[in-house]
């Protein structure tokens, strides 16, 4: 029997009779602020969860599914998280550093002010995504962004090789140190300020001088 806690009381929020979560179905559970750090998770299904403010920091959840669900403030810092599936999830305010979402599937997800500060996007799924988020020194390899809203979002010293932009909005990103010159249709919606040129009118009687 595997008991799942709540990370600041220790209220038992769920049982599992399993001598492993690996593979564990938990479909539509309440887990809000579940301790679920440090944890081997791989191929676990939190579809429709409500997994706010929970803890997956250092987790093994590769193949995990998270479809559908609620993950708002939640931290998953150094977890690997190679192949999970989170379309459609609500991710907003979450801690992602260093983290491994390599062939990842996060298409239509919702990343609002996350940090992916490091984190390894390799080949990963992000269209169509609210990315107003930090991503600093994030590996973007070959990954689809298409559609997806950058605005305003940290890219500074991102790798963006093969990363295709296509239709993807980045008014006002930061990209310092990112070589876009190698990505896909990068900046194709990039509208940088750019200020008017400033232009001395002369008055009428000196216009013929």
């Amino acid at each position: 029997m595997i008991q799942i806690k709540h990370l600041a009381t220790g209220e038992v929020l769920y049982e599992v009779d399993a001598d492993s979560l690996a593979g564990a179905k938990l479909v539509g559970k309440n887990l809000a602020g579940a301790d679920l750090s440090r944890l081997v998770l791989r191929g676990c299904v939190f579809d429709s969860d409500n997994l706010d403010e929970a803890s997956f920091e250092k987790s093994d959840l590769e193949g995990a599914t998270f479809m559908g669900a609620s993950v708002k403030h939640a931290c998953f810092d150094g977890a690997n998280m190679t192949g999970v599936v989170m379309t459609d999830a609500i991710l907003n305010d979450s801690s992602m550093q260093n983290v491994n979402l390599t062939k990842a599937n996060l298409r239509y997800a919702k990343l609002h002010n996350c940090n992916l500060s490091g984190a390894r996007l390799v080949e990963a799924d992000l269209s169509m995504c609210d990315l107003r988020c930090d991503m600093p020194k994030a590996n973007l390899t070959r990954t689809d962004l298409r559609g997806s809203n950058l605005e305003r979002a940290d890219l500074s010293h991102a790798k963006v090789d093969e990363a295709n932009f296509t239709d993807a909005t980045m008014t006002d990103a930061h990209l310092d140190g990112c070589y876009l010159e190698r990505a896909i249709n990068a900046c194709a919606k990039h509208r940088p300020f750019k200020a008017k040129p400033h232009v001395v009118k002369r008055p009428w009687w000196m216009v013929w001088a």
